[in-house]
């Protein structure tokens, strides 16, 4: 008798045999795949994480104030192209050492010089103007119209890209620009503090850091690198790009007769320039970018506060209210913009 002729099983699933190994659910779109919850934070990871935030705050004020008391030599304020090129030297060995082995913090790509060049000037161009700044002001002022960097990229935008804003945040940006104002009429006022030349220093130096801002973005973008890849290769180009310049613009000191601690503070301010740099790409990798936009407001406040304090400062009326108002309007445009990120 011939044996029953059973039907084709091609193509189907035979479970008869017991459960088999299927890649059904890899080939899934990722939307369509089993969501994993994150794994739970651990004790040593906020650890790091706050000394990751604790690095980026002590060296961001340290560099302010070490740099001020570099500056405030009068032969090393006759140098700031070397001491500009001392903290790109800093920050390209820190972030090289960052690279390699045993801590591999990000990849190194090697980038074509030849492109790099424009991107290098406009880069040491902004840090020298940031310097000048905070020779010719005090570290409150200085600190101060740093705010003034987001109001004048929005401005950029909307020259150049037409990209808008909501009224609020139109408002916001309204008061930070009315606040900083008050408090540069006041300096102007203050012949013994901050002269006029003073503040169209900062001027230049708030304009040419959001334009580099900007522009650093889109190179990132053209690029395809992230911010500490396209640093370790800004950082050597820069130094060699500036060499030219010193013997015209820089007076060469004579180390013998300047004070100790101006010596250790121009050691100290090329750490803490690597530091900087180094601890802000922990902090973009571990945490939130609203976590880093609040640690940078905190460090504005603890800034302008020792500033006032070293310098014996007390604010009359109108300057507490030039403040509020900048710091407010900041605060409240940072947080309409990350809002609006996230709803993007």
């Amino acid at each position: 008798m011939a044996a029953e002729k059973r039907p084709s099983t091609d193509g189907l699933v035979d479970n008869i045999d017991g459960p088999r190994e299927s890649t059904e659910l890899d080939e899934l779109p990722k939307y369509e795949t089993p969501a994993e919850e994150p794994a739970p934070i651990t004790l040593k990871e906020k650890i790091i994480t706050c000394l990751c935030v604790a690095l980026n705050t002590f060296s961001t004020l340290g560099l302010i104030f070490f740099t001020k008391l570099v500056l405030s030599d009068a032969q090393l304020a006759s140098c700031q192209i070397m001491v500009v090129m001392w903290h790109f030297i800093t920050t390209a060995v820190v972030l090289f050492i960052a690279s390699r082995a045993p801590f591999r913090l990000f990849k190194p790509v090697r980038l074509n010089p030849w492109h790099m060049v424009p991107v290098c000037a406009f880069f040491a161009g902004y840090v020298i103007l940031g310097n000048l700044s905070l020779t010719y002001n005090d570290i409150s002022f200085y600190q101060l119209a740093k705010v003034m960097t987001t109001p004048t990229v929005v401005l950029i935008n909307f020259v150049l890209f037409r990209k808008t804003v909501t009224r609020w945040m139109l408002a916001a940006i309204l008061t930070t620009c009315a606040g900083v104002s008050l408090t540069m009429v006041k300096a102007v006022d203050k012949e013994d503090k901050t002269r006029l030349l003073g503040v169209i220093i900062a001027v230049l130096a708030f304009c040419s850091t959001a334009l580099y801002q900007i522009w650093i973005g889109k190179k990132i973008e053209d690029f395809g690198v992230s911010g500490p890849q396209l640093l370790l290769n800004q950082a050597p180009i820069a130094v060699v790009m500036l060499i030219p310049f010193v013997p015209f613009l820089d007076t060469i000191p004579d180390i013998s007769t300047i004070p100790t601690k101006n010596l250790w503070a121009v050691l100290g301010s090329g750490i803490m320039a690597s530091m900087v740099n180094l601890s802000q790409f922990l902090i973009i990798g571990r945490t939130s970018a609203l976590t880093f936009n609040i640690v940078s407001h905190i460090k504005t406040i603890l800034i302008l506060s020792i500033g006032w304090y070293s310098e014996k400062k007390i604010l009359t009326g109108k300057e507490w209210l030039g403040v509020l108002l900048a710091l407010g309007g900041a605060w409240v445009y940072s947080h309409l913009a990350m809002k609006a990120k996230q709803q993007k």
